[in-house]
């Protein structure tokens, strides 16, 4: 191997700017491994030295933060934090969790993952522990060594206090004041977009688990970074709620009030939207059936006034497969009854203008096929209401066939 020009990594490797002496020794070995003909022991003993540098850094860059986000990924994931050695804290957790949670949160860059995934791949595949017709080869080990040196053992460690992590410390031990909060509030502005995914994890973790004093300074920090976030973490946070709805098991909270918690939290943030269809379709049926109580109780304006602000907090975004549901509730207090009507008309006005023309023709339809709708449209004071909301949303179409539609609903109530 005299006519072999040898990485850093495998040469000199005390020079490494983030080798410690347990990984100085491994590397060492993989050298002695490699000169003796063993490329595949010697790979693997540079993976061993990468997973213990790697695990230190997890260690500075703050463990709260790497269990978070790696707590949707298949996997063991029992880190013990009462161990006293690195190895011991580390063995409930599995290499490959180690390399995709690290990956997530930018301790690990993304050429060093990838030569990391490869590593992994050979030592299941092509080690000298299986058969395998693609056997390891030293340009193999320089070339993988090569990418290590310089995109992880010579990468700067992690500083305590300026992670997430470090940042966050104090939200566990004791409920912030005003001016903390600000100025952690602050500092979230200031983040770039893998910090802000990686605190909006953090922060929704610990609102999730309820456990004070963390759930409330949580909640005051969270509308900021929701601010931040991109639309791939809004989804995930809806899509919490829907598993917290399909599996209790999902909950880890100990009260097992996490959804509850979750819904309150996106309703703050306008953030219901996020939440899927199905999951989202419950809610709004919910809410529609409080009005249904509300309209079906007698001298209940009042009931049907707090039914509808309940509905409009959660915002105008009915899904397609609960909108006849919810609409005919609104419709219906909207066109009220014989003695007049409640102010919930007035509270659910934004239903009615964020309608579109798909929409619109929609509920031209449920005037004259629904039931409920119809139901009261007998009594003039109710059916003059309805004629009126069909004249306003008529004049906000333009294709000539949604028009007609609305025309025979219009015909249709009038004939009532």
């Amino acid at each position: 191997m005299s006519d072999i020009q040898l990485p850093v990594i495998l040469n000199s490797s005390h020079s490494l700017q983030t080798a410690d002496s347990s990984e100085i020794a491994i590397l060492e070995k993989a050298r002695r491994v490699l000169d003796a003909g063993f490329p595949d022991h010697s790979l693997l003993d540079i993976w061993n030295a990468a997973v213990h540098n790697l695990r230190r850094r997890t260690e500075l860059y703050g463990i709260d933060i790497f269990i978070s986000a790696i707590r949707d990924i298949a996997g063991r994931k029992k880190y013990d934090p009462q161990a006293d050695s690195l190895e011991d804290r580390w063995a409930g957790v599995d290499e490959a969790v180690l390399i995709e949670g690290t990956t997530l949160l930018g301790i690990l860059g993304g050429k060093a993952g990838k030569a990391l995934e490869m590593i992994n791949w050979i030592r299941n595949h092509s080690s000298s522990a299986h058969l395998s017709n693609e056997t390891v080869s030293i340009s193999d080990v320089i070339g993988l060594a090569l990418i290590l040196q310089e995109n992880l053992f010579n990468q700067i460690m992690p500083e305590a206090g300026h992670s997430p992590s470090g940042l966050f410390e104090p939200i566990k031990n004791e409920l912030l004041n005003a001016d903390n909060i600000s100025i952690l509030n602050d500092q979230i502005v200031s983040y770039n977009s893998r910090d802000i995914k990686t605190v909006f994890g953090f922060l929704l973790d610990y609102i999730c688990k309820g456990e004070e004093p963390a759930y409330r300074n949580a909640l005051h920090l969270f509308p900021t970074v929701w601010g931040r976030a991109n639309e791939e973490s809004k989804i995930f946070a809806g899509a919490k709620y829907h598993s917290f709805l399909i599996d209790r098991r999902t909950d880890s909270s100990q009260d097992q009030q996490a959804k509850i918690r979750l819904l309150e939290l996106l309703v703050s943030v306008d953030g219901i939207k996020y939440i899927p269809d199905a999951a989202r379709a419950l809610i709004y049926r919910q809410a529609a059936q409080a009005i249904v109580t509300a309209k079906n109780t007698g001298y209940g304006w009042t009931l049907e006034d707090r039914a509808a602000l309940a509905l409009m907090q959660f915002g105008t975004c009915v899904p397609t497969i609960a909108f006849e549901d919810v609409y005919q509730e609104i419709l219906s207090v909207w066109c009220g009854n014989y003695w007049g009507r409640s102010n919930a008309y007035s509270i659910l006005n934004q239903f009615i203008e964020c309608l579109n023309s798909k929409q619109i023709v929609n509920v031209a339809s449920m005037f004259i096929n629904n039931t409920r709708v119809r139901d009261e449209l007998s009594q003039d004071k109710p059916k003059r209401i309805a004629i009126t909301l069909l004249q306003y949303l008529r004049q906000k179409l333009t294709i000539q066939a949604h028009i007609n539609d609305v025309d025979l609903a219009i015909d249709s109530v009038t004939r009532i």
